[in-house]
């Protein structure tokens, strides 16, 4: 079964690559496929000759255009529905075949399309504006059909037929066309590569490595290149206006000079009184009692074993990690006195019970984790960390009868809100 499972796994991931392989030569050759329609389009629009056959003009003579007939046909057809605006449908298509062939997505393609056409219809009203020449062969304007519809249609509504308002219509037309091809060619929406453009990983190590790519997604909110330079240029303007501000308030009041500070006066000690000289004569004081050292607080013996835990150790050493807890202080005399104060009377000749009727505390022992453990926990602590996308060493390890405190020192780099919220989660499974 398990071999049988490993050999379905083997065949998904070829067939997977193999997807892959073949849409990305799919998306290749349909951008370059699109690239030769836009080549061909314009060399039809850059070889059109009015003489030539087409479907509104029948002529036996030689044609012209270097696509033939139907070079000819195709680009009569816009020359006289778009005019000279019909240069500009090929400069989208040629930049989406571009895309395609650098592995870019095409986002949005609906709305490309609908914008490629609109700034091809308005770059047609823009050129009907343009008076014609003798040389122009065609009965409508430079802008087509089209164009002359939009230019002298919209002139018409608003009564606008010359001076500035027609300008101001023009104008309106020229910046529709701009804002809608450079839309539809891309420039204004984000560059996503395409999904297939990912190199593969191996499906334990992305499986757990999914819940990472949570923490990833503020990423997604970076700001683009141009709201970047946008800040940048209005940061640099408030930061010239409030220079210019500093030098014209330093120029209205200017600084006064060292010299005309009045100077501060010097204190002058008064040598009235006389100097009164030290007496040796007064008795001494007498000294206190001297101070019991056994009713402090006793500190902690010094222990061999503890110099060895702290001090340093070589880095392949076992257990250089562990910190062993530190003993607790042992109460001294005066402490125990003044806790348990003697409520009774000495001098009645009352005796307390001996302390053998009191039953010795049991010895409970409980659970000791010992060093190779530790490591062993803090071994497997860090690679789930890293298979979370978090790197960094467990520098050292703090053994409690409670709670193990484990300190992590993070990679360079690494976030520490990535490191906290993982915290809880791995402590639980731990």
């Amino acid at each position: 079964m398990r071999t049988s499972r490993h050999s379905l796994s083997q065949a998904d991931e070829l067939s997977d690559a193999l997807r892959r392989f073949f849409a990305r030569r799919a998306a290749e050759l349909g951008g370059l496929g699109l690239l030769v329609l836009a080549f061909a389009f314009g060399l039809a629009l850059a070889t059109w000759s009015v003489e030539d056959p087409s479907l509104t003009h029948a002529t036996n003579g030689p044609v012209r255009n270097l696509l033939g007939p139907l070079g000819a046909v195709i680009a009569d057809l816009g020359m006289q529905i778009l005019g000279m605006g019909s240069i500009v449908l090929a400069v989208p298509v040629a930049i989406w075949g571009l895309q395609l062939m650098g592995r870019r997505r095409l986002e949005r393609l609906p709305l490309r399309i609908g914008l490629w056409l609109a700034g091809t219809a308005a770059a047609a009203a823009v050129a009907s504006a343009m008076p014609a020449t003798a040389a122009w062969p065609l009965p409508s304007g430079l802008g087509g059909v089209i164009g002359d519809g939009l230019l002298f249609g919209l002139r018409g509504i608003l009564g606008l037929t010359s001076g500035p308002g027609a300008a101001i219509i023009t104008l309106v037309y020229a910046g529709v066309a701009i804002l809608a091809l450079t839309a539809a060619c891309g420039f204004g929406f984000p560059e996503t590569a395409d999904e297939d453009e990912e190199e593969d990983l191996p499906p334990r190590r992305s499986s757990r490595r999914a819940p990472a790519d949570d923490f990833d997604d503020e990423s997604a909110d970076e700001p683009g290149w141009g709201i970047i330079s946008i800040g940048a240029v209005v940061h640099g303007f408030m930061t010239l206006k409030s220079a210019i501000a500093r030098r014209l308030a330093a120029r209205r009041s200017p600084a006064p000079a060292r010299a005309d500070l009045p100077a501060a006066p010097v204190p002058s000690i008064p040598h009235t009184a006389p100097r009164r000289e030290p007496r040796f004569d007064h008795d001494p004081i007498p000294a206190g009692e001297p101070c019991d050292e056994g009713d402090d607080v006793d500190a902690a013996p010094y222990s061999r074993a503890e110099e060895e835990a702290f001090a340093p150790r070589p880095a392949g050493q076992a257990g250089s990690r562990i910190v062993p807890p530190r003993a607790a202080p042992k109460p001294g005399k005066r402490l125990a006195r003044e806790a348990q104060p003697s409520f009774l009377d000495e001098a009645e000749g009352y005796q307390l019970p001996p302390l053998s009727l009191l039953a010795e505390p049991k010895k409970t022992s409980g659970a000791v984790i010992s060093p190779e453990a530790l490591e062993q926990n803090a071994a497997l602590l860090e690679s789930t960390l890293e298979d979370f996308g978090v790197k960094g060493e467990i520098v050292n390890v703090h053994p409690g009868p409670v709670v193990t405190l484990y300190e992590f020192e993070p990679a360079p780099g690494t976030k520490s809100s990535r490191v906290i919220s993982l915290a809880d989660d791995i402590a639980r499974s731990m």
